[in-house]
């Protein structure tokens, strides 16, 4: 039995694969989903130079990728790159001179991550999100019995 994909997954995997290529060339780690790039790179602690070459590297990447989208008829959506550092208050003081714009929350297939993973914009997001059906049960309320209304 031959498992078959639908040819326009065939030919997005064929036209990305060289984009997976070059990633892995910068020693980065990446995620391709489909229309978007993740790269990530963890360090275990941050020493000057360590943090100082690593963020370059980053840099350097997001440059090369952004040239051969270019090249590939492809555009890469700086307004939709995020940069996040992750670490405790302390570590992420020691960063000085940082050439990036990083984020402090941003959105991760549908999920809020912090540059602390304290969670708390994701709590604060879907407990507002939460807050918000309840309050539009009120409108089909009289529409319901006891029983589905208490459920």
């Amino acid at each position: 039995m031959e498992l078959s994909l639908p040819r326009a997954k065939v030919l997005f995997v064929m036209y990305t694969t060289p984009l997976s290529t070059l990633v892995s060339s910068l020693s980065l780690n990446h995620h391709l989903y489909a229309d978007d790039t993740q790269l990530f790179s963890l360090l275990p602690s941050i020493r000057f130079p360590l943090q100082h070459q690593s963020l370059t590297k980053c840099s350097t990447a997001v440059e090369q990728i952004s040239s051969w989208m270019t090249a590939n008829l492809l555009t890469l959506n700086s307004s939709k790159t995020e940069f996040l550092l992750i670490g405790l208050k302390q570590q992420l003081c020691k960063i000085q001179d940082c050439s990036l714009a990083t984020t402090h929350s941003p959105r991760n297939l549908g999920f809020i991550f912090d540059e602390h993973l304290t969670l708390s914009d994701q709590i604060t997001a879907l407990s507002k999100s939460c807050y918000y059906y309840i309050r539009e049960l009120r409108c089909i309320h009289p529409y319901l019995d006891f029983k589905t209304a208490s459920t």
